[in-house]
């Protein structure tokens, strides 16, 4: 089946994906890491500011992925990630995070 692009721009998907999460989980976004055309709408990842620390580079950050309808409305949400700002995601050859025991072992 075809993917045609929906109705709403991807940018007003971000828009409505940032402000609905930041309504839903009260926490501040950093903004968007990617936005996807799907079947339904669009896939949008936010980033949140899951766990403010002093210094900030200790913050908890979170990966929300937000799902929206053709109109742009939010059809589910959930955190896919955690990690502390500055640390670096591997990702796998599918694109999904790899979560590792020692980060420290060799690759």
């Amino acid at each position: 089946m075809v993917v045609h692009p929906p109705p709403v721009s991807a940018a007003a998907a971000v828009s409505a994906a940032v402000r609905d999460i930041e309504v839903l989980i009260g926490k501040e976004s950093e903004g968007a890491t990617a936005v996807l055309p799907t079947e339904e709408g669009w896939m949008v990842e936010v980033e949140v500011v899951d766990d403010r620390h002093i210094p900030p580079s200790a913050d908890m950050l979170a990966l929300y992925e937000v799902v929206l309808d053709l109109d742009g409305e939010m059809l589910s949400y959930r955190r896919t990630r955690r990690f502390r700002r500055g640390s670096a995601i591997r990702v796998a050859d599918e694109g999904l995070p790899i979560d590792d025991e020692d980060e420290d072992a060799p690759q």
